[in-house]
């Protein structure tokens, strides 16, 4: 996945579940993210994303 493509508040896919994109260093190449399921900042390469589909616009229902 290009992190150009994230945006902030946006819902993607990581470890078989959404998570909320919280920030992006595309200096870094980094994206960092909330997991709602664990309570959990997780901060992600673009290499963890690359299989990932891209946005989960209903997300939000989940929680």
């Amino acid at each position: 996945m290009n992190l150009k493509e994230l945006r902030n508040g946006e819902w993607i896919e990581y470890n078989n579940h959404p998570v909320e994109v919280i920030g992006i260093d595309e200096i870094l190449k980094v994206a960092t993210v909330y997991d709602h399921q664990n309570q959990k900042q997780i901060t992600l390469t673009a290499n963890d994303l690359i299989a990932d589909p891209q946005c989960h616009c209903d997300s939000y229902q989940y929680y």
